[in-house]
């Protein structure tokens, strides 16, 4: 599933790549996957400038200069594709959409993406992104401003990271070392940590999510030009390691229950 590092790299090929293009037509083929019919998505984004594109959290949106905004999520995982002519598009998609230059873009959702139209008066209020929390790529997310959300909190830690409304971005495929590089277990209270565990914590943080932009986000995920990035599974100490050593203390990397998900951790260094 793409996270903060890929959503961010998409996104901003989409910008670089998209920003000016006219918008000649949409082929919509999963209407669930919209939140309007696709007779009406089609009447009211056809002939639009596409003026900017933006992630917010996991979520992309593409502001058009006629009031509205395509909003885009990748669900449990897609392939969002660039074609240069309608030649060398992918036959395989829910959604086509065709530019006045020819061309294009595709989405191949595997599990529950959506692809919905909000206007510039609506977006404020739309619950989908409306409670999405700044990213550790924004410049606001500083120490200061990290420490300040996590002030009385009494919430377990994970929790806390993968709830949206606190911080944007961040699933469960890199929150398994992030935790590891802290020192924390995942179900470790907020109110029981020290101020020097803030701050290593908001660290590995933007270390590590960083250091996936850096080598081109998660290899498993395709960018708009169908590039995989070059965070391989070597980059990971203990996510996805169940029965392999510690690379710290040689203890076996086990996976436990964190509420619905999983979490791979050290028993030894990640002390309950």
């Amino acid at each position: 599933m793409a996270e903060l590092p890929e959503i961010a790299k998409l996104s901003g090929q989409m910008r670089d790549v998209l920003c000016g293009k006219t918008i000649q037509n949409l082929t919509l083929l999963q209407e669930k996957c919209a939140n309007i019919p696709s007779d009406e998505f089609q009447k009211r984004i056809t002939g639009a400038r596409i003026d900017d594109i933006r992630n917010r959290g996991k979520w992309i949106i593409t502001t058009l200069n006629n009031g509205e905004n395509i909003l885009l999520s990748l669900g449990m995982g897609a392939d969002i594709l660039f074609f240069d002519n309608e030649k060398n598009e992918t036959d395989k998609y829910q959604i086509k959409v065709l530019f006045s230059d020819g061309s294009g873009y595709t989405a191949r959702f595997w599990w529950f993406g959506k692809f919905l139209l909000v206007s510039d008066g609506e977006l404020a209020s739309e619950p989908n992104t409306k409670d999405i929390a700044i990213d550790p790529f924004d410049e606001k997310f500083t120490l200061d401003y990290f420490s300040s959300l996590l002030k009385g909190k009494k919430t377990q830690i994970k929790a806390f990271l993968m709830n949206q409304k606190n911080v944007g971005g961040i699933g469960n495929m890199y929150m398994h070392d992030i935790l590891f590089k802290a020192h924390l277990h995942p179900q470790k209270k907020i109110s029981d940590m020290s101020g020097e565990e803030i701050k290593l914590l908001y660290s590995t943080i933007t270390e590590l999510l960083n250091l996936s932009q850096e080598k081109g986000a998660f290899a498993y995920e395709s960018d708009f030009f169908g590039q995989k990035g070059g965070f391989t599974m070597d980059y990971f100490l203990v996510g996805y390691k169940e029965n392999q050593p510690c690379p710290v203390c040689g203890e076996t990397i086990v996976s436990i229950k964190t509420g619905s998900t999983s979490t791979f951790i050290c028993p030894a260094c990640q002390k309950e």
